[in-house]
């Protein structure tokens, strides 16, 4: 269930989604409160699991990792233990940033990072072709990156 956000939470969720290293003091200020009422907000806001961690976005093409592969995923049968092995073997495989049950044509949806085609071959038949239940991966590779957000649109929450 959603939690019920009010307009003060949706502003200091939108400055932290901005800048997660952010003090309280700097938030408070930002928000238009005093520092302890910010904190509290914040802790309460970190218990309902609204703020599910506080990461480093890192560049993925400096980092050595410029190609997007996503690649969908058609398992043997769509039998229970099939999604179970899928799913229990692609959370262990690293490059694999993101992983959507779908509906429509394929079972899967796996964005796949790597640092060249060579790279990603290998990951594709060393590791992905090797899970038991997959039967058929079709790949589409991203020319260029349009749009690439973080950031969630909270403020078409505010009511």
């Amino acid at each position: 269930m959603a939690y019920k956000l009010d307009r003060i939470d949706v502003r200091m969720l939108d400055e932290l989604q901005r800048d997660a290293r952010i003090s309280v003091v700097q938030l408070a200020e930002r928000v238009s409160l005093t520092p302890t009422p910010c904190g509290r907000r914040l802790h309460k806001l970190e218990r309902e699991g609204l703020i599910a961690g506080y990461v480093a976005l890192l560049d993925q093409a400096r980092a050595g990792l410029p190609v997007n592969a996503f690649v969908e995923v058609k398992l043997v049968r769509e039998r229970k233990n099939e999604a179970r092995i899928f799913e229990e073997r692609v959370r262990d495989l690293p490059e694999v940033m993101e992983c959507y049950a779908m509906s429509g044509g394929y079972d899967y949806l796996l964005r796949v990072v790597s640092a060249d085609l060579e790279q990603y071959n290998r990951f594709l038949r060393d590791q992905l072709l090797e899970i038991e239940s997959v039967d058929t991966v079709q790949t589409s590779f991203a020319l260029e990156r349009l749009i690439y957000r973080t950031s969630l649109p909270l403020r078409q929450l505010e009511g």
